[in-house]
């Protein structure tokens, strides 16, 4: 699996301000380049301008290089030949001189050149606000340790998903397993939970893995678009995930259609179904929900013709997922449509095995329906498809560490 290699970091706001400095924030800062250095992570400082420091007006490249030792400085301003940011070619300059991949590389930036330099380079954008808040785009950093949190947390697991299914149209991913009753799986299975029903918890640890999940796996260079799946409630998005859902497709110019999914009447939760002793199945969600024909853009208008259609992909986001009732009935929307989905949910429940739907004939899915029957075509066991029993045990181990991270103990 794919992780981190290298980091490109920005100089304005993210090394030094554009007005006066700080000592305790530039320690921080020299704290993560010692992190990254640590843990075989490469780096690279990337700027457009010549930058000096102090009243002799020092080169900014060989002072840091007093204090980190050797490393590579790319500077526009001195060096023609690199392209300047914000261009594709920028950062595909930079990282062709390192040796990455834009897959491993994670850009930390601060203003909306930085932003546009990331999009324009197809990396995942860590946006640094210690020194400012000047862009509204990205993934937001208050500290130089809070991104050496994310990369320790996120950036270095060596197992992404632990469930997958790859079976013709039918493509579908989870993070872990769920269950509140086996001690392997509790710690994190409560707090997913709490987070996804409640918004308590952790939720910014489910999106975090979630994104880098996504991110690492190159998962996002093959949609169009990304949907999350509604709560039972009547209504449509998801709370938690919105923000930093569109956040992340902005990052990839991916439209986040926050209310592409809706849900025209509250369905039925399972729990309580089966608390009554009721059956509970595809009908559920397939006469609960419709798709909207003009649906939010990221920008806040709304689209004037519909944007699914045939050649697209949508990512279709779930918090927990048992036997796929939820994303298995907004696929068949989604299809109906031309359009192809790919499935992701946080957690699979332990021991369900996801059931797909056979043909549920034409029908309009941009309006209410009421199915009568909803064949299941096919039947994937839950243990056939999980792909890498390690993933369970990392999320346990990064989770449990996540709150209260510290440093390691630096050189």
């Amino acid at each position: 699996m794919t992780k981190v290699k290298g980091v490109i970091l920005s100089v304005e706001d993210v090394i030094l301000p554009k007005g006066k400095a700080d000592a305790a924030i530039f320690s921080e800062v020299n704290n993560l380049i010692n992190y990254l250095k640590l843990k075989g992570i490469e780096f690279a400082v990337f700027t457009n301008r010549y930058w000096t420091v102090g009243s002799s007006k020092s080169s900014l490249e060989m002072k840091l290089k007093e204090i980190w030792g050797d490393f590579p400085y790319f500077c526009r301003e001195t060096d023609r030949s690199i392209p300047p940011k914000p261009r594709a070619n920028s950062t595909q300059y930079v990282i062709d001189k390192m040796g990455w991949n834009s897959q491993e590389t994670i850009y930390i930036g601060a203003s909306d050149n930085d932003m546009q330099t990331a999009v324009n380079g197809n990396l995942l954008f860590l946006r640094a606000t210690w020194w400012g808040d000047k862009t509204e785009y990205g993934f937001e950093f208050d500290s130089p340790k809070d991104i050496a949190r994310y990369i320790d947390t996120f950036c270095l697991r060596g197992h992404l998903w632990c469930h997958e299914i790859h079976d013709g149209d039918f493509d579908f991913y989870a993070l872990a397993p769920f269950s509140t009753y086996k001690p392997e799986y509790t710690l994190y299975s409560e707090d997913a939970r709490a987070a996804a029903k409640h918004g308590l918890g952790h939720p910014d640890f489910w999106i975090g893995a979630l994104v880098s999940s996504l991110y690492f796996s190159g998962l996002h260079t093959q949609v169009n678009h990304i949907a999350t799946y509604p709560g039972h409630r009547a209504g449509a998005g998801n709370p938690i995930m919105d923000e930093a859902v569109s956040i992340f497709g902005k990052c990839f110019r991916k439209s986040y259609l926050q209310d592409l999914v809706i849900r025209h009447t509250t369905s039925t939760k399972s729990q309580t179904a089966r608390n009554a002793g009721l059956a509970i199945g595809h009908l559920n969600q397939l006469n609960t929900i419709n798709l909207n024909k003009a649906p939010l853009k990221s920008n806040g208008t709304r689209y004037k013709n519909p944007p699914l259609a045939r050649g697209k992909t949508i990512l279709l986001i779930d918090d927990i997922c048992t036997r796929g009732y939820s994303l298995e009935s907004a696929r068949k929307y989604i299809e109906a449509t031309g359009a192809k989905a790919i499935c992701v949910s946080w957690l699979k429940t332990i021991n369900s095995d996801i059931e797909k739907l056979g043909d549920i004939g034409k029908f309009d899915p941009y309006q209410p329906n009421a199915f009568i029957t909803a064949p299941v075509s096919k039947t994937y066991p839950y243990h056939s498809h999980i792909v890498d029993h390690l993933a369970p045990g990392e999320l346990t181990t990064q989770f449990s560490r996540y709150e209260n991270w510290d440093w390691p103990v630096l050189p």
